[in-house]
């Protein structure tokens, strides 16, 4: 994936989570709840696109055991400095969601370990650069995303799929094109009705919908519709 391509798919994370994070707001809400459903779907097949491109690219050049043990390292360092920034800003929640340690990542099987570090790496989106003081920045990202890649594909299943998956730049393409649609056009349009109902969760929106670059610099937000 290209650059844009890598600060979109983050965007769409961060948007996922936190529609994960308010989910009963809108669970009796079908077509938003179906509409998360296909970002979710979407997000997936970015990553199994993904997981080809990087394997062409650089290939698995590492054993699994030594994968697993950077990642883990890794994660250890994002979590270190997202529990500071918290800390630093007084934000609980950011605290807790960042808080793991070397006991919990040793134990976890390894699609779980994936999505920790696919968390932790969401979770810096919205902070603007944030963590450059916390030893985090535009390095340190680069390699936790081919890090992420690397591992997910070193995963017996996922690797079994993505072998068989036939893809190409057109098709990552029309998956980036079809998830923006599906933001604009319905789940913008869905989370008007919590603008002033839910303000901290249609803010929470708007701050994840803002594509975020590897410097840290914040693109304009996207124009969410406002009814007449």
């Amino acid at each position: 994936m290209n650059r844009n391509q890598i600060n979109k798919s983050r965007m769409y994370g961060s948007v996922d989570l936190i529609l994960d994070q308010h989910a009963p707001l809108f669970a009796q809400l079908q077509p938003f709840v179906d509409a998360q459903q296909e970002l979710k779907r979407g997000i997936l097949s970015i990553g199994d696109y993904r997981q080809v491109q990087e394997a062409n690219t650089t290939g698995l050049t590492k054993e699994k055991v030594q994968l697993r043990s950077d990642l883990i390292k890794s994660i250890l360092q994002f979590s270190a400095a997202l529990k500071s920034y918290a800390i630093a800003n007084k934000n609980n929640e950011l605290k807790a969601k960042s808080d793991y340690s070397d006991s919990d990542l040793n134990r976890c099987p390894d699609p779980r370990l994936y999505d920790i570090g696919v968390l932790l790496l969401g979770l810096t989106a919205p902070l603007n650069g944030g963590l450059t003081n916390y030893f985090i920045g535009e390095t340190e990202l680069q390699a936790m995303d081919k890090l992420l890649a690397a591992f997910r594909l070193s995963i017996p299943q996922r690797r079994a799929a993505t072998s068989r998956s036939k893809t190409s730049t057109v098709n990552i393409r029309e998956v980036f094109r079809g998830l923006d649609e599906l933001l604009k056009e319905q789940i913008d349009v869905y989370m008007q009705l919590f603008r002033f109902s839910q303000p901290d969760f249609f803010n929470a929106y708007r701050n994840a919908r803002s594509i975020v670059d590897y410097a840290g610099h914040r693109a304009a937000k996207p124009k969410v519709v406002v009814p007449v």
